[in-house]
């Protein structure tokens, strides 16, 4: 029998936080100003348990985006049915989602492999976005 995810008003907060994001990547320090704008202050390690959690319990999302920035977070409904792929700007730094029906069946035969799965949607492409671009 399983249990119920433990629920905190620290987790309640952040998860409203990062459901209020609009589907923003936020990292840790952002998420931490959001909330103390909001009037609710969870100290950092909490605030990292946290995202562990719901990270693990499948209700936000982790990027790790290369070993210079931070790692940034995302809500997840579950409401997604199509998979969504990152692209980051190289110039302003933005990461912007972008559907790709290559990529989505790419990305179903790689998460089939026997060994290796690879997972395509926690995978960044790098280029220069539409603003950017001369």
């Amino acid at each position: 029998m399983s249990r119920a995810p433990y629920q905190t008003k620290q987790k309640a907060a952040v998860l409203e936080c990062l459901h209020k994001s609009g589907g923003a990547h936020l990292t840790i320090p952002q998420i931490s100003e959001r909330l103390k704008a909001a009037g609710t202050a969870v100290s950092m390690p909490t605030l990292y348990r946290c995202m562990d959690t719901l990270v693990a319990e499948g209700r936000a999302r982790k990027y790790v985006l290369d070993g210079n920035a931070a790692s940034c977070y995302q809500y997840n409904s579950g409401a997604e049915k199509e998979e969504l792929f990152h692209f980051r700007c190289e110039k302003c730094g933005r990461l912007l989602h972008f559907q790709s029906e290559e990529l989505r069946q790419l990305n179903v035969r790689m998460k089939q492999r026997k060994s290796g799965k690879i997972d395509l949607e926690q995978t960044v492409f790098y280029g220069i976005c539409d603003t950017c671009e001369p």
